[in-house]
């Protein structure tokens, strides 16, 4: 049971992590896209689930410009949905890595959840990893046997009988 929760806390953070932590990161340290241009929109894809919290945005592959210059690639997000062909701004915040644009998290729910995908992600990862055993004496005392042997036969000089 622990191997399932963990897996399914993994995966939950993964998803917002891309769906929502990359985005808001990218706000922080990605160029501002300028313009969008748009060859086919209707070759744009439509979110998968419930976007953001459990599933994956839309996306359509575009070319934007940014001040460094012109870049093709996957934009994901908010901004997807109003876009037409040809070159306009886009409706909302979006912000480049890589080949990769995204649309900025908006509202204060998303934001708490892109906040929250680190500490999910660790809590999974947590219940994946292996227990450890703990050792129990039945005895009640308190056991100083760092070798971990549980004989009783030393050679500490007892009563040998080879005089």
């Amino acid at each position: 049971m622990r191997k399932i929760i963990g897996t399914i806390l993994v995966l939950y953070a993964l998803l917002l992590g891309f769906t929502l932590t990359l985005p808001f990161a990218t706000t922080f340290g990605g160029a501002k896209v300028e313009t969008v241009t748009v060859a086919d929109p209707a070759a744009c894809h439509g979110a998968i689930g419930f976007a953001p919290f459990a599933g994956f945005p839309q996306r359509c592959d575009v070319t934007w410009t940014t001040e460094d210059g012109k870049t093709t690639g996957t934009l994901y997000g908010q901004a997807v949905d109003g876009l037409t062909k040809g070159t306009r701004p886009p409706t909302s915040a979006v912000h480049q890595l890589g080949n990769y644009a995204f649309t900025a998290p908006i509202g204060n729910g998303q934001l708490m959840m892109a906040c929250l995908a680190p500490p999910i992600l660790f809590i999974g990862l947590h219940a994946l990893s292996r227990r450890r055993r703990r050792r129990h004496h039945h005895g009640g005392g308190f056991d100083l046997d760092l070798d971990g042997d549980d004989d009783d036969d030393s050679d500490d000089g007892g009563d040998g009988g080879d005089d």
